[in-house]
This record gives structure tokens, C-alpha cells and sequence, in this order.
């Protein structure tokens, strides 16, 4: 039985026009051989999002926000999620991407799919946004784009993290000294710690939150994934405030969050 092909969303030898543009697959539909990687990384994502499409209104207009888009493999397979009436934005830095995606989108009459160039900390074009999905946003990029999925009530939250240097060069603790000795045991440490916070502050806005392998390590390292979903129940933030204090920690979606709370508060 574990001989069975696997079965994907996007099917092997089935044509997809945007796949093929971006260099996956051929005109026939074969997966090229150096991007399979990438077409499982695709599938495995859009099986996470399936996952938690009844969370979403079927009866209106949704919008995904893409953070950090990049070439938009899975920009554009979130469009074609069948069943929801989508609007679907793609922002990232890199002007010559934004330029040939929106090209790609227009040749393919995705009249609700659009892509930005942009920083996500500077964002402020869209007011409502129900599913906000980061893959792979750098350090504390990806804490300005949680910030904005909260300052939006999302619904959904889907963030893969890349590099994290912000909580490795903070930490502190003289009970761990021992261990933090090692350079790369802090730096794994860190990793961890920084979205293990991120989740706990995300908990104490309402969402649901797991922490998830995204990819099997043998083909990226950057394999945890956050899904949160918009619940309501609110938890209690002394708890991670105290590992925040334990360890000497302020990581950013923390600043970002007590800074919105004392505006509210004021």
C-alpha cells in the first residue's frame, strides 16, 4: 500500500497555465525534475488551506493577502480554489516580479487577482482582508505581517518563517548560559522560541493556533508552519510575557502589539 502515487491537488500530468509559465511544468504537464521540490511544496500548502476553507463566508467576497510573494507559484493557486468567490493580492519588494505576475494574471483573465510591489510594513491598501498567508518572509517581516493580520481581524492566518536573527542576538539567561554557549544550539533555540512567542501572542488575540511541518526536512529547513484561526476566546498573555522576561526577549510582534494596545488604551 505505500507503494500508491501520491495524489495532488495540482494533479502530475495534468496542464496548469500558470505552473507552466513559472518553469514547473511543461506544456504536457510533467513536473520538471528540479522543481518537484517546489510543486510538493505548492500542493502541500494548498492542503493546509483546503483544510480550513469551511472557516471562510461562502455567501460574499473574500479577500487573501500574499505577503512576500515572490514569483507567486502559490499566489496564483489560490486563486483557482473552487467553490469561493476570491479576490486575491500579491505584495512583495522585487518590482520586476510584480511587473511579469501582473502580466501572467492578465493573459490568464484573473480579473480579481493582483500584485503589488510593496513593503509589508508600510501596507494600507486593503481594509478588510480575511486570510493572510506569508511564506517565508524574513526575521521580522514576518512579524509585521502577523501585526497586519490581526490589525484586520483575519480570519485565517497561514506564515511560514524564514531566517530568524532578531531573538538570537537578544537572548540572555544565566540559568542556559551553558547551553547558549553553542552558536548553533542558540541559533536553533531562538528559531524555535520565536515562533513558539509568536503563537502564544496570537492565542492571546483571539486565534487558535498550531504549529505545524509544513515540509519533511530532508527538503527544507525552513519547515514549521503557524496556522491560526480567528476564534474569539482570548488567552491570557502573562505566560509568554514571563518567558519573555526568563529570557531577556522582546521580539517585534510583541513591540508591535503593546504599541496598538496603548493606542487603543489612550
Amino acid at each position: 500500500s505505500h507503494n500508491r502515487k501520491k495524489r495532488y491537488i495540482l494533479e502530475e500530468g495534468v496542464p496548469v497555465p500558470f505552473l507552466k509559465d513559472l518553469g514547473v511544468m511543461t506544456t504536457e504537464g510533467r513536473v520538471v525534475n528540479s522543481k518537484f521540490d517546489k510543486f510538493r511544496q505548492i500542493n502541500r500548502f494548498l492542503e493546509f488551506i483546503e483544510d480550513i476553507l469551511p472557516e471562510l463566508d461562502r455567501d460574499r467576497e473574500l479577500t487573501i493577502l500574499d505577503f512576500g510573494c515572490g514569483k507567486s507559484y502559490l499566489t496564483f493557486a489560490m486563486y483557482e480554489l473552487k467553490g469561493y468567490d476570491i479576490r486575491v493580492i500579491g505584495l512583495d519588494l522585487k518590482k520586476d516580479v510584480i511587473g511579469h505576475c501582473n502580466e501572467l494574471g492578465q493573459k490568464y483573465g484573473y480579473e480579481k487577482l493582483r500584485f503589488l510591489e510593496g513593503n509589508i510594513a508600510d501596507y494600507k491598501g486593503a481594509d478588510r482582508v480575511d486570510m493572510v498567508v506569508t511564506l517565508h518572509a524574513c526575521d521580522t517581516a514576518t512579524d509585521f505581517a502577523l501585526a497586519k493580520a490581526v490589525s484586520w481581524k483575519a480570519k485565517v492566518i497561514l506564515s511560514v518563517p524564514c531566517c530568524q536573527h532578531e531573538l538570537n542576538r537578544q537572548i540572555q539567561n544565566d540559568l542556559l548560559a551553558p547551553v547558549l554557549g553553542y552558536g548553533l544550539i542558540k541559533e536553533r533555540m531562538a528559531a524555535l522560541i520565536t515562533d513558539a512567542l509568536r503563537g502564544q501572542i496570537l492565542e492571546s488575540k483571539g486565534y487558535q493556533v498550531q504549529i505545524l511541518e509544513f515540509i519533511d526536512m530532508e527538503h527544507t529547513p525552513k519547515n514549521i508552519l503557524i496556522r491560526a484561526v480567528k476564534k474569539g476566546k482570548a488567552k491570557d498573555s502573562r505566560g509568554y510575557r514571563e518567558v519573555m522576561e526568563f529570557l531577556h526577549t522582546e521580539p517585534t510582534l510583541a513591540v508591535l502589539q503593546d504599541g496598538k494596545e496603548d493606542k487603543q488604551n489612550a
